[in-house]
């Protein structure tokens, strides 16, 4: 609660203490990967990745929604693996 005499005010219903975060790296760009619940409690997927370097100012990103933990942690391997035939190194 953000103000003790508050009655109203409950704190978010987040499920998980933090996301699930992966990122990988290549020569010239930076991939981000997070395996999150929103506000709602539904389980999301935001990738992100951006240029380094010469290749500044290219960037983007997209989400999606997923079914359940489980189905997010399977689509994290996916992405993993595609990212590592790709030629990405798993940097955290």
């Amino acid at each position: 609660m953000i103000d003790p005499v508050d009655d109203l005010t409950r704190p978010l219903p987040v499920a998980t203490p933090c996301p699930i975060r992966m990122q990988f790296a290549e020569p010239d760009r930076v991939h981000t990967v997070v395996l999150m619940q929103d506000l709602f409690e539904q389980w999301i997927i935001i990738q992100g990745w951006a240029g380094r370097a010469e290749r500044r100012g290219r960037c983007g990103g997209k989400s999606r929604p997923i079914d359940s933990l489980e189905a997010g942690i399977a689509a994290l391997k996916d992405i993993a693996q595609r990212h590592q035939k790709q030629g990405c190194t798993l940097v955290s």
